[in-house]
């Protein structure tokens, strides 16, 4: 909740409940601060408000501010009387049952708060991800690919951005007799299928990069920590792949438990109201 709506709860609350609130101070002999009309500012009230007051004031800030306000909330309530009183009682009315349902949903906080059941089962998660495997499945990239990883003080020499096109059979033999003794990496299956991403995973590439790099089965060089990347997509796919549930697993526990919550709140309203019937019965008249 914002600190506004807060700030705005509080005085709701305390607006609503004036008239109580006086009759209180008066049997207490509470100190009086201030007098508007007919209604009179105490120190309760005034500490109340205090506790409530948002941001960062001195002792003596905070007091003029809070009585001011109050100064201008009577002030204003005065002249609405006076000025249109069918609109301040719809007002009041209004705020009343604001506070009802702020009430009420406090209460199905605390109800919630007992009645939640927060234990989740692994049996619960493994369940839930299979119920839902659809949500948790990506599109990945599979190619077949030249990769080879030269150091920097040896790749200018090697000639390895001419070879590496893979323009006509010599190439390929050059390439793979350069990374026999060269590379520190090198990876030429031209048949088989290579998940683009373990491809490049010492490479630091955006996902916008990497898709473009694959789906125009483009020729890149990347040269990272004293190393030279050369890649050449040849051909490319795609494949559906679910993420792990060990990787889901907070997720869907998040999930399950915001499910119970829902189904708790809708449950809570109903059985409240049914408990404050029977609990303070109405006398009519």
């Amino acid at each position: 909740m914002s600190k506004l709506k807060t700030y705005t709860i509080g005085k709701v609350v305390l607006w609503s409940s004036l008239l109580l609130f006086l009759f209180s101070c008066a049997e207490n002999r509470d100190t009086k601060i201030c007098k508007v009309g007919d209604q009179i500012l105490y120190e309760t009230e005034l500490n109340d408000r205090i506790s409530l007051l948002l941001g960062d004031f001195s002792d003596e800030e905070a007091k003029e501010k809070v009585i001011e306000e109050w100064i201008n909330q009577q002030q204003v309530a005065l002249e609405i009387e006076k000025s249109s009183p069918e609109v301040k009682t719809a007002n009041e009315m209004r705020v009343q049952d604001e506070l009802m349902q702020l009430n009420l949903f406090e209460l199905e906080n605390i109800f919630i708060t007992e009645n939640l059941d927060s234990i989740i089962s692994n049996q619960e998660i493994q369940k839930y991800y299979n119920s839902h495997r659809e949500n948790y499945k990506a599109e990945s990239f599979i190619v077949r690919a030249l990769y080879i990883k030269i150091p920097d003080t040896l790749a200018p020499m090697l000639n390895i951005d001419k070879h590496f096109l893979l323009k006509n059979d010599k190439d390929m033999k050059e390439i793979k007799k350069i990374a026999n003794l060269y590379a520190t990496n090198f990876y030429f299956e031209e048949e088989r299928w290579i998940y683009f991403d373990d491809l490049v995973r010492e490479i630091s590439i955006s996902t916008n990069k990497k898709e473009e790099l694959v789906k125009s089965r483009g020729k890149a060089i990347f040269k990272e920590n004293g190393e030279t990347h050369y890649i050449n997509v040849l051909d490319f796919r795609t494949k559906s792949i679910s993420s792990p549930m060990e990787i889901e697993r907070a997720g869907i526990r998040r999930h399950i438990l915001k499910r119970r919550v829902n189904n708790l709140r809708n449950k809570a309203k109903e059985t409240i109201l049914e408990n404050v019937k029977e609990k303070y019965p109405i006398t009519y008249y």
